[in-house]
C-alpha cells in the first residue's frame, strides 16, 4: 500500500492521468496510420500510449519511419478534433486542490506538447498549473530524461520525489532513476504491466490519492 508516513514532491502525469484521454489518442493515431496506408490493430496502440510519438511510430510500425513526422501531425490533428470531449479523470482537480492546500510541492511532467497540452489543459479547466513538458527533454518516455528535467528544475532529489502516472511506461521511466511510482487505472492498463513496470501502488483513480501524496 501507499507509504503516508512521509510527504514527497509529486511530479503528476497529465495525459492519461490527471485527463481521461488515452482511448482519444488511440482513436487519432488509429486514424492517422490509415490514412498513411498502416494498419495497426487498437489494442497495439493502445499498449504504445504514453511513450512519446518519437518512440511510438517506429515501435509501432517496426522500423524506423520516413513519414514519422506526418504521423505525428496527422495524429495530432485528429486528436485535437476529439478535444471536446476531453474530460478530467475521477478526482484530478481534488487531488491538486489537496496538494495545493497542504503546500506539497508539485509539477506537471508531461510528454504532450504545443496544442494537443494546450488542449489537455484546458480540459482540465487549469491552464495556470507548472509545466514541464517534452519540448524540454531530448528523449521520451521511458526514459526518464522528462522526469529528470522536472527534478533539476525544481531542485528536488529525484529519489525522494514520486510521480503520478498511468502507463507502464511512466513506471519504467520512474523507476529507471528510483524515483517512487505510484499508478492510477485512468490509461486502461492492467494492475500486472503498471507493477511489473515499477509502480509501487496501483490505485483506480486520483480521488484515491487525496490527502496520501
Amino acid at each position: 500500500m501507499v507509504d503516508t508516513t512521509a510527504s514527497y514532491p509529486v511530479l503528476l502525469d497529465l495525459d492519461g492521468t490527471l485527463v481521461d484521454s488515452v482511448f482519444h489518442h488511440v482513436l487519432a493515431w488509429d486514424a492517422a496510420f490509415a490514412a498513411h496506408g498502416h494498419e495497426i490493430p487498437l489494442w497495439q496502440i493502445h499498449e504504445s500510449i504514453g511513450m512519446g510519438s518519437a518512440r511510438l511510430v517506429p515501435h509501432l510500425l517496426g522500423r524506423p519511419a520516413d513519414e514519422a513526422e506526418d504521423l505525428s501531425a496527422e495524429h495530432e490533428e485528429r486528436f485535437l478534433a476529439l478535444a471536446d470531449g476531453l474530460r478530467a479523470t475521477d478526482g484530478a482537480l481534488d487531488l491538486l486542490a489537496d496538494l495545493e492546500a497542504r503546500g506539497v510541492p508539485h509539477v506537471v511532467a508531461t510528454s504532450a506538447t504545443g496544442k494537443v497540452a494546450d488542449a489537455l489543459l484546458a480540459a482540465l479547466g487549469r491552464e495556470d498549473l507548472p509545466t514541464v513538458d517534452a519540448d524540454d527533454v531530448g528523449s521520451p518516455k521511458p526514459s526518464p530524461d522528462l522526469l529528470l528535467a522536472a527534478c533539476e528544475e525544481k531542485g528536488w532529489d529525484p529519489t525522494k520525489a514520486t510521480l503520478v502516472g498511468d502507463s507502464p511506461w511512466d513506471a519504467e521511466a520512474a523507476d529507471r532513476i528510483g524515483m517512487r511510482m505510484l499508478a492510477v487505472r485512468t490509461g486502461g492498463f492492467g494492475d500486472s504491466r503498471l507493477l511489473d513496470g515499477g509502480a509501487a501502488d496501483v490505485v483506480d483513480c486520483p480521488r484515491r490519492l487525496v490527502g496520501r501524496l
